[in-house]
């Protein structure tokens, strides 16, 4: 295929100027619609090694663990389940061809931020960018699949393992026609930034847009 490139960058600006518009006037959760029975919260990656040290760390989404800390105690005390995937990587992880070394298992980087820790988290490790790969998380005991309505997804990074985990969570709901809807809190989730490679603002919203056309919900707290 050959591009108009004039054609498709005019197309672009028009799309992502309305779709900017669209999350800067996201409608705001409201918690009284969740229940232990029709919610879980999927926490992604809200570890050291994202957020305060190592290679892949970045300090924006480290801003995020004040307010997601406030969410996660409102929501607990609601008795909703809270699903923490966290990366674990053993030493020769086939990941590292594609990313630095980062979060091997047992080290402090793969720790859960103490911020964000809780004994009623339900801990789960991960050796890919897709925790759903690691535990289809509507398969555990605690989750009441029945009447289970909202899977809410918070943590980082937008463009990467939030991204993966909620489309492929979202198609796995179709392919069982299952009604439950995949949420993303637009506000909770963050990714990083590295000038002239990956600008977070650029990134982030773009995986927003992809994931809103895959029937993911888009909300902010």
């Amino acid at each position: 295929m050959n591009y108009n490139k004039k054609h498709v960058l005019q197309t672009l600006e028009s799309t992502f100027s309305t779709f900017i518009e669209t999350v800067n006037q996201l409608d705001h959760l409201e918690p009284s619609q969740y229940t232990s029975d029709n919610t879980m919260i999927v926490m992604i990656d809200m570890i050291n090694g994202f957020c305060k040290i190592g290679p892949l760390h970045s300090d924006f989404v480290n801003q995020m663990i004040p307010k997601m800390a406030g969410f996660l105690d409102t929501m607990i005390q609601k008795n909703i389940p809270v699903i923490s995937y966290r990366d674990s990587h053993p030493a020769d992880a086939g990941e590292f061809n594609y990313f630095p070394l980062h979060c091997v298992e047992d080290s402090e980087e793969s720790e859960l931020v103490s911020e964000l820790q809780r004994t009623e988290l339900i801990d789960i490790t991960k050796n890919s960018t897709n925790g759903f790969l690691a535990q289809n998380p509507i398969d555990l005991p605690i989750i009441n699949k029945e009447h289970l309505e909202h899977i809410l997804v918070i943590g980082c990074v937008t463009d990467i393992c939030i991204r993966d985990f909620s489309t492929t969570m979202a198609k796995h709901l179709q392919e069982i026609n299952h009604s439950a809807r995949v949420t993303v809190i637009e506000n909770l989730v963050d990714t990083f930034h590295i000038e002239a490679s990956h600008d977070r603002e650029t990134e982030h919203l773009l995986a927003l847009y992809h994931m809103q056309a895959s029937g993911i919900k888009l909300v902010r707290v």
